[in-house]
């Protein structure tokens, strides 16, 4: 696929298909009806395997949403517990797209092994997972979205690879914890053009 055809790909649950969505009750989340799309999630299992054959998770569909603090409508959440329930998730090796702010504030997030077929991760599609400590992209990989990483304010440890062309403003913005960013060998240039200056002195390469 070129880059403008991963761009174009629509990430948001079309309606047209969350009207025909098949439930799995087992993970507590809806699919497409050919299965190609991971449509919403009950939000409140640790742990979710998605299913084979599923190539978009949907925007928004791991985020956390006000009515899991358990407190009064309009009544402000504090930070500490803007979190998801979502511990552990499995993705098949099908799933190209990871949509915009798909896992946004699963705090409890351990870790996450991205698919060996995955094309784009969406705009703060992890932002302030605070638990996620290393993230290994894929060598499939071209695009990460705006604020994609934002807040990991425990990742320490970040491989990207050599096909990666674009990686969004702020992408790791306040990833405190942030040790090395390593890259592949001969890509350094590639990557002080792609990254902010202040993560210049973080890449090492391989």
């Amino acid at each position: 696929m070129s880059l403008e055809e991963i761009m174009a790909v629509p990430t948001a649950a079309p309606a047209r298909l969350l009207e025909n969505d098949v439930w799995d009750e087992e993970n507590r989340v809806s699919y497409s009806a050919d299965g190609k799309y991971l449509l919403d999630a009950e939000n409140f299992p640790e742990e979710i395997t998605v299913k084979e054959g599923c190539q978009i998770i949907c925007d928004d569909v791991f985020a956390f949403q006000d009515y899991m603090a358990g407190r009064k409508i309009g009544e402000e959440i504090p930070l500490e517990e803007r979190s998801s329930y979502l511990e552990k998730i499995h993705l098949p090796n099908s799933v190209t797209h990871i949509g915009d702010a798909a896992f946004a504030e699963c705090g409890e997030l351990l870790g996450i092994k991205l698919p060996t077929g995955l094309l784009k991760i969406g705009q703060s599609a992890f932002m302030d997972c605070w638990q996620l400590e290393r993230i290994s992209l894929p060598a499939s990989t071209r695009i990460i979205g705006p604020q994609a990483f934002q807040g990991c304010i425990n990742l320490y440890h970040v491989k990207l690879n050599k096909g990666l062309e674009i990686i969004g403003e702020d992408a790791f913005d306040d990833c405190e914890s942030l040790e090395n960013i390593l890259i592949p060998h001969g890509t350094l240039e590639h990557f002080m053009r792609l990254l902010p200056k202040e993560l210049h002195e973080l890449l090492e390469e391989l």
